[in-house]
């Protein structure tokens, strides 16, 4: 039961980041993907959908960018 409580959680936490995001400026950029980017990306906003995830794709893209980021950025700073 704590595990299901736990998951809960974590799932409203990453919902209330997801509406933060949408609440902030949006600047608009043009990104050219390769066939199996724009493939997985498509996967990716299609399984949102079915969990009933309303979501958009700029949000994934943010999401995806600001992932690497913090995997990049983020452990080079901890390394040193």
């Amino acid at each position: 039961m704590d595990t299901e409580v736990e998951e809960l959680t974590q799932q409203d936490v990453k919902e209330q980041v997801t509406v933060n995001r949408r609440t902030k400026k949006k600047i608009k950029a043009t990104i050219y993907l390769t066939e199996e980017a724009e493939q997985a990306f498509t996967e990716l906003y299609i399984h949102r959908l079915r969990k009933d995830r309303k979501i958009d794709r700029s949000i994934i893209a943010c999401d995806a960018i600001l992932a690497l980021y913090e995997k990049e950025c983020c452990n080079q700073l901890k390394e040193l």
